[in-house]
């Protein structure tokens, strides 16, 4: 993941011959894609073609526009290591996000009766409302209907964020109010997401899983505190595929099983060798199939 997420530190291994074997085969199928694609000039609708046109024009057209485009002098504003590394952090940060967020979901669910049983409702009342069943694959409108699916995933994102802390850069001099403490221009710094997401002052009785803390006529927290995805333009890249994604787990399981816990117990954390940290030992739940 540091050959990805932190260029510098990859440079530096580099020096020394410490290129990880999954980066340098990333790295070779982006570049083969890279060149296959300018030279035959093939345009395809997804990810890799916005940042070939980023790369190729300075910037992604807001129109409808998936041409690769070229700049006038000729240069590019992108490496192929830099695609490569967008292309794979994008990749793994959003199947892991699906992972721990769908897992996270269904398992508060089930620890909560009531929840559980107005999400298994919206799921079967939106799935007849589309003329779906539960085996058939979801459409976008459908997703898009489940508006109490929404607001157990933010719940979930809220007391189990992907990332624990964000490491960003000051950019100009801050005096920080009521102290006369100073963060100079430059110096790193380092935001606890589980800080800010479990501060009573902005999300009260944050132990508390409930979704309706999300809603507009409760609006029960502090939206500027509010970063399971990070924030600003460094913002996670897979957001939006994590999200929709986990989305899609949750409604599939909801619609095809009943959900209990197996025990409850307190939740251990452990580090992976991924972009989260992750339940130790997993969520242990009983499933039975729906009939």
């Amino acid at each position: 993941m540091a050959s990805f997420v932190c260029t510098p530190i990859a440079k530096f291994m580099e020096l020394f011959g410490f290129i990880p074997l999954s980066t340098k085969q990333t790295r070779d199928i982006i570049t083969h894609t890279v060149n296959n694609r300018e030279k035959n000039n093939i345009v395809r609708k997804d990810l890799l073609q916005l940042l070939l046109q980023l790369r190729n024009t300075g910037k992604i057209s807001e129109e409808d526009n998936w041409t690769l485009g070229a700049t006038t002098d000729g240069t590019k504003s992108m490496t192929i290591e830099m695609i490569a590394d967008q292309s794979a952090l994008f990749y793994i940060a959003g199947s892991e996000t699906t992972s721990i967020n769908s897992s996270f979901t269904l398992y508060e669910l089930s620890l909560h009766p009531k929840y559980l049983k107005t999400a298994v409702e919206e799921v079967d009342s939106v799935l007849a409302k589309h003329g779906l069943k539960p085996s058939d694959p979801l459409t976008y409108e459908a997703i898009q209907d489940m508006k109490f699916i929404d607001l157990c995933m933010n719940e979930t994102l809220r007391k189990y964020p992907g990332l624990p802390f964000l490491n960003r850069e000051c950019t100009k001099d801050f005096k920080i109010p009521n102290s006369e403490h100073t963060i100079k221009k430059g110096t790193a710094i380092i935001i606890s997401i589980l800080g800010l997401h479990y501060d009573p002052d902005y999300f009260p009785d944050p132990q508390t899983f409930d979704p309706y803390r999300f809603t507009e006529e409760k609006h029960s927290y502090n939206p500027d505190a509010y970063m399971p995805f990070g924030e600003g333009p460094h913002h996670c890249i897979a957001k939006r595929m994590g999200v929709i994604n986990s989305k899609v787990v949750v409604i599939k399981m909801l619609a095809n099983f009943n959900i209990e816990p197996k025990e409850k117990k307190e939740i251990e954390f452990q580090y992976n060798s991924g972009v989260a940290y992750v339940p130790k030992g997993g969520l242990q739940m009983k499933l039975s199939r729906r009939v």
